[in-house]
């Protein structure tokens, strides 16, 4: 049995009145909660001038360059749609990258995986829009980090050569600024060029951790995108939620079905929250003639 009165006392639970029930402090906490494993995020206010502030300028000056854009990414190898400014689909990005940055400020969020329930749901797509249209605001970095490690594809929507594989930075073989790629001023892209087959493990593992902490330290980016793989029936995605402030899931919205979406909601349930569900590839059209196309 647990002698309550001793435990009270230890905990500082004590009632001055021998007749009343000893209350909890009213006091905060003095320790913050901390998943094991987790990257912790690095100071958001960071100062634009000084030491740190020159650093960090520097460190995004020194990264190699693209002839993309992020004002007028435009993506090259035709495999989906065009994400400028002008674009149509630039646009809806745009105005999504409204709603989310007013819900990470208020959470103070910073790193974000998109993810979908099975492949083919646009999630690189949706990913590369994403960070395309936040990092049009000339006030925000933003890091992009092709984490489907069993089927990369940002390099490929990019139409642009990855400097190699990302393991190689994950394992700390090599520095992060040597394989990071820069485009336009404020969008930093970590590309993969190859399949890496137990990425769970190596996710796992304390220099990957130390590898991600580096990218952070370097950079200091206001918003981190993952690229995430599937949720369902792959366990990169699991391994990632740890290192997630929260989560996007896409969903397709001609192949995936309520229960999936339900399934990933149960998965997520506890670990990370989500932001929302995104739908793709759907097209809602009016049936009503022109004329009565009003509201």
């Amino acid at each position: 049995m647990v002698n309550t009165r001793i435990l009270e006392q230890r905990l500082g639970w004590r009632s001055s009145d021998p007749d009343k029930m000893p209350e909890p402090p009213t006091r905060p906490i003095g320790h913050a909660p901390m998943l094991q494993g987790r990257v912790q995020q690095a100071e958001r206010t960071a100062p634009s001038r000084g030491p740190r502030g020159l650093a960090v300028a520097d460190a995004w000056d020194r990264l190699p360059t693209t002839d993309l854009t992020a004002e007028a990414l435009i993506a090259r190898s035709g495999l989906v749609p065009a994400i400028d400014r002008g674009a149509v689909a630039g646009a809806a990005f745009d105005q999504f990258r409204t709603q989310l940055m007013r819900v990470l400020k208020s959470n103070d969020w910073r790193r974000i995986g998109i993810t979908s329930p099975k492949r083919g749901a646009g999630r690189s797509f949706f990913a590369a829009g994403l960070a395309a249209s936040v990092a049009r605001l000339e006030n925000l970095r933003v890091l992009l980090i092709d984490a489907d490690l069993q089927a990369p594809g940002l390099a490929e929507i990019f139409d642009t050569a990855a400097p190699g594989p990302l393991e190689a930075v994950l394992t700390g073989q090599t520095d992060p600024e040597t394989h990071l790629l820069r485009i336009g001023n404020g969008l930093a892209v970590a590309m993969n060029d190859t399949v890496i087959p137990y990425g769970a493990e190596l996710l796992l593992a304390p220099d990957a951790i130390l590898a991600l902490r580096a990218m952070y330290d370097l950079l200091a980016p206001d918003v981190v995108v993952f690229d995430m793989p599937p949720l369902l029936n792959d366990t990169v995605s699991q391994a990632l939620l740890p290192q997630l402030d929260a989560v996007l899931l896409i969903s397709d919205g001609k192949a995936n079905t309520g229960a999936e979406i339900i399934e990933c909601e149960r998965l997520l349930e506890g670990q990370v929250p989500v932001i929302g569900i995104a739908l793709n590839k759907s097209e809602d059209r009016d049936t009503r003639p022109a004329s009565r196309r009003r509201f």
